[in-house]
């Protein structure tokens, strides 16, 4: 397939759907930060204008990141089935329609204001340039610090209403941050064989079951106290949520310490995205009492 050509049903799935829908909530959750009640049709309207742009960039930079790695993705189960792997649409159409989302959702971002633009244009660069292009197949760092790209989605959120950046709005990043870590190396723990055989340095595949566990016990037992911050800035409907939540957090994680199989592994994966999701909820909620 040589021409510009793809399917909606590729199409979606190349923008990683499920990625997407976290991000705008992360983004959703910062913007919610920074709302003064009552809340007005502008602060709707931006947000409406928010998620139309942040979900084009991030979109697109999934995209972007199928295009590139396509020969990698080959030869993992998880990834075989990928539009850009079985043919249904090529790399460079991949790439080439993600740069272009990419690109109009920073341009639409700078309609609300520069600043959510320059986030906006962050999370992409982190997510292309320096995960997926320069670390991912180089340090076990990768998805350390590939983590501030979900973090410049809540920034480019709290950014859109207050157009400015403060203290909330950092602490909410840097929970993003925290939780990226314990989360993706749950899922390549589960997956340990097919980062073995692309050559992916992620940590579960450069270490023991063992300590890959206890990697993601510390991650997510760092990521707590930056959870519980957020009280200071939300409400008591957010508190006993964010216990409720986190009690499940530190109960998986231990499970999975004590028994650091690919089963509990699997868990920990499945629990973690649920757990982020419902924070941000939260985070909404309160806001709004």
């Amino acid at each position: 397939m040589n021409t510009l050509t793809i399917s909606l049903k590729d199409y979606l799935t190349l923008n990683k759907p499920r990625i997407l829908v976290l991000l705008d909530l992360a983004a959703l959750a910062g913007a919610f930060l920074g709302i003064r009640l009552p809340f007005s049709l502008k602060q709707l309207i931006i947000m409406v204008l928010l998620l139309i742009a942040g979900s084009l960039a991030s979109g697109g930079a999934g995209m972007i990141n199928e295009g590139l790695e396509v020969d990698r993705d080959r030869v993992m189960k998880r990834t075989s089935k990928r539009p850009t792997v079985v043919g249904s649409v090529t790399p460079n159409v991949s790439i080439l329609i993600g740069a272009i989302q990419s690109v109009v959702g920073v341009i639409l971002g700078l309609l609300i204001n520069p600043l959510t633009a320059l986030f906006i244009a962050l999370g992409v660069l982190i997510y292309v340039f320096l995960y997926t292009m320069y670390l991912k197949p180089r340090t076990w760092w990768n998805i350390v610090i590939g983590g501030f790209a979900g973090s410049a989605a809540a920034w480019a959120g709290f950014s859109a209403i207050t157009g400015s950046f403060s203290v909330q709005a950092f602490l909410l990043g840097l929970l993003i941050f925290m939780w990226t870590p314990g989360h993706f190396w749950s899922l390549a723990l589960r997956m340990r064989e097919d980062y073995i055989n692309a050559n992916y340095p992620m940590l579960p595949s450069l270490t023991t079951e063992r300590n890959s566990a206890l990697a993601i016990a510390i991650s997510n037992f760092l990521m707590l106290p930056l959870a519980f911050s957020l009280y200071f800035y939300t409400n008591i409907i957010y508190l006993y949520g964010c216990v409720i939540l986190s009690m499940l957090i530190i109960y998986s994680s231990v499970k999975l310490l004590i028994n650091p199989t690919k089963e509990e592994a699997w868990e920990s994966f499945k629990l973690s995205s649920p757990y982020l999701a419902l924070i941000f909820i939260l985070i909404m909620i309160s806001r709004l009492f």
